[in-house]
């Protein structure tokens, strides 16, 4: 699993070097902003940079409630670029919306008043468990972590339907095969809120569904991506997933 963290980290920020150039140019800079932050949700999902971060915010995991903003934020991006590049207008009401909006507010509100005053591992007074906890031996509560994947299961159910369009379309075969990374990235992403809620000796059923989450999201953004730059040297419009690119 630590293999994993790492490659999952390096994936990101392999992305994310792939995407500065064409920022730096104002070139779609909203890409480019998903992948920031699901570089920075990778490096905090790492249990050593965890760990180190936290210690020096004061160990009472204040990380934990960062990374969960961070992953609604960088969920809500997704979903907002993918539904305009796919033309979705049913999906982009849904997250933009005030069902969105409504899902976003309980979500951080869950999320935020599951902590407790010693930390959400809840064994922070107890010194063999400090050191588990220290060690990520200890799980958060389940709700806690189902709070945590409720935002983005709902916007991944919401990418679902039109991305299912995209992978059936003939659209051409590199805006199908990001459709269908992303599509795997939400799947992942759903399957996530109902693994949460399993006993702890899933606990790395849950951890390995959030990477294939992210891989398939960020891996589908970048073939979304390099569609648009075959789309711009050939002056193939519909090699492109959007005319958009702002």
């Amino acid at each position: 699993m630590a293999t994993l963290e790492w490659a999952t980290l390096a994936a990101c920020c392999a992305a994310l070097l792939l995407r500065v150039p064409d920022a730096v140019k104002g070139r779609n800079r909203t890409i480019f902003g998903i992948l920031l932050l699901a570089t920075l949700c990778s490096m905090l999902a790492v249990s050593e940079l965890y760990e180190a971060i936290d210690g020096v915010l004061g160990g009472r995991h204040v990380t934990s409630l960062i990374l969960r903003y961070l992953v609604f934020a960088t969920v809500l991006l997704v979903g907002l670029r993918v539904t305009r590049g796919l033309a979705a207008t049913r999906g982009y009401s849904l997250i933009a919306g005030w069902p969105g909006r409504l899902a976003l507010a309980l979500c951080c509100l869950a999320v935020t008043r599951d902590i407790p005053p010693d930390g959400h591992n809840r064994c922070a007074g107890r010194s063999t468990d400090a050191v588990r906890c220290r060690r990520r031996e200890c799980r958060p509560g389940p709700y806690y972590t189902a709070a945590g994947r409720s935002y983005p299961a709902f916007v991944s159910l919401a990418l679902v339907p039109p991305l299912l369009v995209a992978v059936r379309s003939r659209q051409p075969r590199l805006v199908r095969a990001g459709a269908l990374l992303v599509l795997l990235g939400a799947v992942f992403a759903i399957m996530s809120f109902p693994v949460s809620l399993a006993p702890a000796s899933w606990a790395g059923g849950l951890r390995f569904v959030n990477y294939a989450a992210v891989l398939g999201y960020v891996g589908g953004l970048v073939v979304f991506w390099f569609s648009g730059l075959i789309a711009n040297t050939s002056g193939n419009a519909k090699a492109t997933f959007s005319r958009n690119d702002h």
